[in-house]
């Protein structure tokens, strides 16, 4: 019982001090800060059930989880596919060129490379400035001494 009574008096002496001081914060606050203060105890209180509606809904989806992970279901595994390699059969005649190329350490028929086709200039026309300039650029390769 004398616990009970230094609760309710250590609450109504909290209560008591808190009152006086927003009294006395509030006659010496302008009013637009009072409007601001407002303000966030609105904002404050509008969220407060948001807030727990997103609690509620985390604490349910945990809940699922958790008992998914407690008790799993185990879905038959589907057979794995089977590969069968075959060896083709060597052709008569001259077989073809290896050479390198590709992934590292490749190496590819000559055939699947093609040979480069001759580079042909290209033609740029510039838009702007004096009249229609027209150059032509060759692709050659840079030379180096």
């Amino acid at each position: 019982m004398k616990a009970l009574t230094l609760r309710v008096l250590t609450l109504l002496a909290f209560l008591a001090f808190g009152i006086t001081l927003a009294i006395v914060i509030g006659q010496r606050m302008s009013s637009e800060a009072m409007a601001v203060l407002m303000g966030v105890v609105a904002g404050v209180a509008a969220s407060i059930p948001t807030s727990l509606l997103v609690v509620w809904i985390a604490s349910r989806s945990l809940e699922k989880s958790l008992e998914a992970v407690a008790h799993p279901v185990t879905a038959p595994q589907p057979e794995p596919a089977r590969v069968i390699v075959v060896q083709p059969a060597a052709t008569p005649g001259p077989q073809p060129a290896l050479v390198a190329g590709g992934a590292p350490g490749g190496w590819y028929p000559a055939a699947a490379y093609p040979a480069q086709a001759p580079m042909v200039p290209r033609k740029f026309t510039v838009i702007g400035g004096a009249g229609a300039l027209e150059e032509t650029l060759s692709m050659q390769p840079l030379e180096t001494e």
